[in-house]
């Protein structure tokens, strides 16, 4: 989602004028407002006609309902592969789109904005790690030998991947990639001076069956990547393990994970939850990331897999906002069994404590400026009260008249009095330091 008052600037010059990317914005219904040069290779005036009309009949279809999707949830982003006609003749050009919803600073929707690259350009020599953040694409890293080094948190969330299984494993070895045995004239004829190969990957297991992707080298040896074919299609949809209205009439956000550490169940709250520590909501079906701030979560990640061994935690999490406040959230990870003792899964309860940390904090600084306030008198008048002491001492008394001796020796003992009630009462004030 992308909130601004002023859709005309939104888009950088750089891209209205580029000639490897699309971009267009629509309004709500999806007809064009705003587009850059490149995209009138797919569409020739296309302002104000809707966008669907330059797809196939399939793409149109599932253009129009991620458009419902979107408007109905304007936090999340979609990513399509859309096929468009070519204006030559009748074959299509295949197109990467994300579309996000644009929102004014009062929070109304008022317009879709997307960007694309077109699949002939997935085929030359390009900066490809921009790609992984415009367009989705998850990105596993290969050294010479095809061996298994690194891989992002977008693999991680699709394959929950061991790295006893994986890591410095040939690709080809692994359960999730056996099928790639059968491409093995691909990676065979891939070398580092080779142009990146675009084919398709069926796998064993993970969120989707099928995945577009990618070869292409790189300085380590080459690096994988990867979007799923069609990201409506969870292979395994998750099974609900509470009634989804007793999740919603808790006041907290609650989070369900299967025996995997996989997310099955979220209430409104936690939905809500996953926006402020991820910036978008968890997909139910995917485990959980952190990518903001994670050295903070340190703890959790620890403490969901205490809970797959059966032990239960508590602990608190703080991350600086971007106002530069901290928020502060309890949470409660708990392991849950059927009722013959089989372990289920794991209850995230998650309590949002800022407000009550922020009274308490608040409480603390007020009463430490009262304390302050009253010790003050105690200096104000220590000093004076001190120099009038040393003055009394040095009178001498005989030199003055009867009346005024009699003044005076009622004036030494009021001031010694007032000195002991001043100590006594600094002596209380230091009990609340």
């Amino acid at each position: 989602m992308i909130s601004t008052a002023d859709i005309e600037n939104l888009v950088p010059d750089f891209l209205m004028e580029s000639g490897h990317f699309y971009m267009v914005i629509t309004d709500v219904e999806g007809r064009i407002l705003k587009y850059n040069r490149n995209f009138e290779r797919i569409g020739r005036q296309p302002e104000q006609k809707e966008f669907w009309k330059y797809l196939s009949v399939d793409s149109a279809e599932e253009f129009c309902y991620s458009l419902e999707l979107m408007l109905g949830a304007p936090k999340i982003t979609r990513h399509l592969l859309l096929e468009h006609p070519i204006l030559s003749d009748s074959s299509f050009s295949q197109v990467w789109w994300e579309f996000s919803v644009i929102t004014t600073p009062e929070m109304d929707i008022s317009a879709i904005i997307g960007i694309g690259v077109g699949i002939q350009f997935l085929e030359q020599e390009m900066p490809w790690n921009s790609l992984v953040d415009v367009l989705g694409f998850g990105k596993i890293t290969l050294n010479s030998s095809f061996e298994i080094q690194d891989w992002d948190e977008r693999i991680q969330s699709w394959f929950s991947p061991r790295k006893a299984d994986w890591l410095h494993r040939p690709i080809t070895s692994t359960k999730v990639f056996e099928g790639l045995t059968k491409s093995d004239f691909l990676i065979n004829q891939c070398s580092p001076e080779s142009k990146p190969q675009c084919f398709l990957t069926k796998v064993n297991g993970g969120m989707f069956s099928s995945y577009a992707s990618l070869l292409t080298s790189c300085e380590e040896g080459f690096q994988l990547f990867m979007v799923p074919k069609d990201q409506n299609s969870i292979v395994n949809s998750p099974k609900k393990v509470f009634n989804q209205e007793i999740l919603e009439s808790i006041p907290d956000a609650v989070l369900v994970l299967d025996k995997q550490g996989k997310l099955i169940q979220q209430n409104e709250r936690g939905i809500l939850l996953g926006r402020a520590w991820k910036g978008r909501a968890y997909s139910e079906g995917q485990s959980l990331t952190f990518p903001n701030q994670s050295n903070r979560f340190t703890r959790l990640v620890a403490a969901i897999e205490e809970a797959k061994l059966g032990v239960q935690s508590e602990l608190e999490i703080k991350l600086l906002s971007p106002s530069k406040d901290f928020s502060f959230w309890n949470i409660l990870v708990k392991p849950t069994f059927t009722e013959n003792g089989t372990f289920e899964g794991i209850w995230m309860h998650v309590k949002d404590v800022t407000f009550y940390k922020n009274q308490v904090n608040l409480l603390a600084k007020e009463n430490e400026i009262l304390r302050e306030f009253a010790l003050y008198p105690s200096h104000i008048l220590r000093g004076p009260l001190s120099t009038m002491m040393g003055l009394l001492e040095l009178i001498d008394k005989r030199q003055l008249d009867a009346e005024n001796q009699k003044l005076f020796d009622y004036l030494k003992p009021l001031t010694k009095e007032m000195d002991q009630a001043i100590r006594q009462h600094a002596k209380k004030m230091s009990a609340f330091d």
